[in-house]
């Protein structure tokens, strides 16, 4: 799981290396996705993994593209152009709470002492964050990742409902990264946005995000769901923002003030409170 949130990590980084090759947002979304799409689709047909899926089920991951893929990746995308990618990577990691909130509202499970207890840290460390950085930074480019969270934990909401009784994982995102390059290829083609005249370098970093950052990430994830409990993942999860931050100091010399590395701290304690089961027998375990 481990190395699955390292390849993770590495998005907003490859992205922000990709625009410096002037690589435009509708380019390189469409120039991941299919790349992703194709090397995925390899792996189903090499492993001979079975890709049947019944007609209604294309109808949702199609939905599940748009949602995830198209809006959630386009507005973090869009506003690694505008702020540091260390604080779009925070912002974006508000999501667990999110979906918490929203396992609440509309699929009325109980609000318990640890979604209660999350959703305080996550909105006190996410005031935080935004209460710093207020006048310094981008407000659209803030909304565009807050947009990018609360797009994800839809994602993620009907996601769970979609996928909960699906044996073929792997072959569900193959067709997930299938409509996704295909609607941004149709959106650039009919808009003419799409545009290959970039650098060599630009290549270098659409590869290695499509490549390492979305088709290594995913096998990785699910060859760790496999062995651990989904609650155990999720907190490991958490790697992948520190991971970014981390990174973007050391590569654009981004820096985080205090205020911010506290906050930032908060939202990921709220993802690991999230974890935590009650205590049964006097035993506490993380599920």
């Amino acid at each position: 799981m481990a190395a699955s949130a390292v390849c993770f990590s590495f998005t907003a980084v490859f992205a922000k290396l990709a625009y410096a090759g002037h690589v435009n947002l509708t380019t390189l979304l469409f120039a991941r996705f299919i790349l992703a799409a194709l090397v995925i689709w390899a792996v189903i047909a090499c492993s001979r993994q079975s890709a049947a899926t019944a007609r209604r089920e294309l109808g949702a991951y199609f939905f599940l593209a748009l949602l995830g893929y198209g809006i959630a990746t386009s507005c973090l995308f869009a506003s690694l152009r505008l702020i540091p990618a260390s604080l779009a990577s925070m912002l974006l990691y508000t999501h667990p709470a999110l979906v918490a909130a929203g396992e609440v509202l509309f699929y009325r499970r109980p609000l318990t002492g640890n979604k209660t207890a999350a959703l305080v840290m996550s909105a006190a460390g996410l005031l935080m964050v935004l209460g710093t950085a207020a006048g310094k930074v981008s407000l659209p480019g803030v909304l565009l990742a807050l947009g990018a969270s609360l797009s994800y934990a839809a994602y993620l909401l009907l996601g769970n409902r979609v996928l909960d009784h699906n044996d073929h994982s792997l072959a569900a995102t193959g067709y997930v990264l299938g409509f996704a390059a295909l609607g941004f290829g149709l959106y650039g083609l009919f808009s003419g946005q799409l545009d290959f005249g970039f650098q060599f370098s630009g290549w270098i970093w659409i590869t290695a995000l499509a490549v390492v950052a979305t088709v290594m990430a995913i096998i990785l994830l699910y060859a760790a769901l496999t062995r651990i409990e989904a609650g155990r993942a999720a907190i490991i999860s958490t790697l992948e923002p520190v991971l970014t931050v981390i990174m973007s100091a050391l590569i654009f010399r981004e820096r985080l003030g205090p205020w911010q590395v506290t906050g930032g701290l908060l939202v990921l304690t709220a993802i690991m409170v999230l974890h935590v089961k009650p205590p049964v027998k006097g035993e506490v375990e993380l599920h």
